[in-house]
């Protein structure tokens, strides 16, 4: 015993902070370590044998059986060479429970040492062991099969190539490319890495990951990036113009990878951009295409409700093409109408846009405008003005005296499902 008790004392001197997991029901656990154990389910076979010993590792000190732990861990542990640091803080989580168990078991005989018993139960390891949890979250989302396009996925032009889901709240990123059909189809789940503090990015140097709607806009690599950040590393484009509006600043958000020789890190670990393990990056990093590669950024992603999905498709698109008439349609006051209170584009404000179309309007004998290659993407996070989707689109215009063809970006708003939507920005972007 006092063996145990040593190894549970060193554990709480060179490992502060007690893994405090997001215990999971008794069915969950019995239907995960059914899975793991037949070792037939696609989400198992999947899984590498380090993974494999993890999850049961953490399903074993969740139902308070650190001995089964240890067993499997040692187990691992004969069999690989490789040396890995979170079967490594499991192993040290695992012998500390034991130190108490064994404690308690000897009840009256352990009454002198209950300073060391009380600095067992103060232990904290869950800042290392977070990972653990996630992980096996992500093995139960893969068993129950989260399925279905996301929500905020609502309509994709064939222009654009992939789109990169990065859910901080399950510490995941979901990636959709199209197959050799043409379709968009989920490619990958990854673990990912995203700021170490919660919530939404507002100011530089805050250590928070933006929420928001993005693209990657630059590779770096070889001598433009430092070791630390891996192999590669792909810029996206914050702050947008909706992160200005709401004066939010920072920069310098990227996907990256891990430190050489890094081969583990827990859920909330960056000064602010999204990480994933450098060969996991690697095979990434294929479906990036600048500027054709889109980021949705936010927390608890909503999969498979189709019909949701649609009727929110179609109260954008219908939104869009009520617009669309009412320009071409020389219908000044109701063209005005769908823009919001709080609207910009450029140095314009509500008021100053309205001058300037009633201006330019009035000098219109005819105007036909028409939308192609329609984008629309939810924003996963509800701002103040409510619900966002980004519309981004071909915008062709012409009139008895102009003519042009552009690349538009509107961003939308509403209060709630009963509100219209509302322009709240508009902006011109680059094919």
């Amino acid at each position: 015993m006092n063996y145990i008790i040593l190894c549970g004392l060193w554990v709480s001197i060179m490992l502060a902070p007690a893994l405090q997991a997001a215990e999971l029901d008794t069915v969950s656990r019995v239907r995960a370590l059914q899975a793991l154990q037949e070792g037939t389910d696609p989400a198992v076979t999947s899984l590498a044998h380090a993974d494999i010993s993890l999850l049961k590792a953490t399903l074993a000190l969740q139902a308070g059986k650190p001995k089964q732990a240890l067993d499997v861990l040692h187990s691992y542990a004969n069999k690989s060479k490789n040396n890995d640091p979170l079967i490594d803080m499991l192993e040290a989580e695992a012998y500390r429970r034991s130190a108490l168990l064994a404690v308690a078991d000897a009840g009256e005989y352990a009454k002198q040492m209950q300073g060391k018993v009380q600095h067992l139960k103060d232990a904290n390891l869950s800042q290392g062991l977070r990972e653990a949890d996630v992980r096996l979250n992500a093995f139960l989302d893969h068993l129950d099969a989260v399925a279905g396009m996301p929500l905020d996925i609502l309509q994709v032009d064939k222009s654009i190539y992939s789109i990169f889901l990065v859910d901080k709240a399950r510490s995941r990123m979901f990636v959709y490319a199209r197959n050799a059909n043409g379709v968009l189809a989920r490619v990958a789940d990854e673990y990912i890495v995203t700021g170490s503090q919660l919530g939404d990015k507002q100011a530089s140097g805050d250590a928070r990951t933006p929420d928001g709607v993005y693209r990657f806009v630059k590779r770096l690599q070889g001598k433009s990036l430092e070791a630390r950040y891996g192999p590669v590393a792909f810029p996206i484009d914050y702050p947008n113009e909706l992160d200005v509006l709401h004066h939010k600043n920072g920069y310098g958000i990227w996907m990256h990878g891990y430190a050489e020789g890094v081969g583990r890190r827990p859920p909330r670990d960056t000064k602010g951009c999204f990480a994933l393990p450098n060969e996991r990056l690697l095979a990434m990093s294929k479906y990036v295409k600048l500027g054709k590669s889109w980021v949705i950024v936010g927390e608890n992603f909503e999969f498979g409700d189709e019909k949701k999905r649609q009727a929110l498709q179609a109260s954008v698109a219908q939104t869009l093409e009520s617009w669309r008439k009412d320009w071409s349609a020389l219908d000044t006051p109701s063209y005005l109408n769908f823009y919001h209170e709080k609207f910009h584009s450029g140095k314009r404000d509500l008021s100053a846009w309205k001058r300037y179309k009633q201006r330019v309007n009035a000098h219109k004998s005819f105007v036909d405008v028409g939308i192609s290659n329609v984008t629309l993407i939810r924003d996963a996070k509800r701002w103040v003005e409510g619900e966002v989707v980004v519309a981004e689109f071909n915008q062709d215009y012409r009139s008895n005296n102009y003519q042009d063809s552009s690349r538009k970006r509107l961003y939308l708003a509403r209060l709630d499902a009963q509100s219209p939507w509302r322009i709240l920005i508009e902006e011109s972007v680059k094919p």
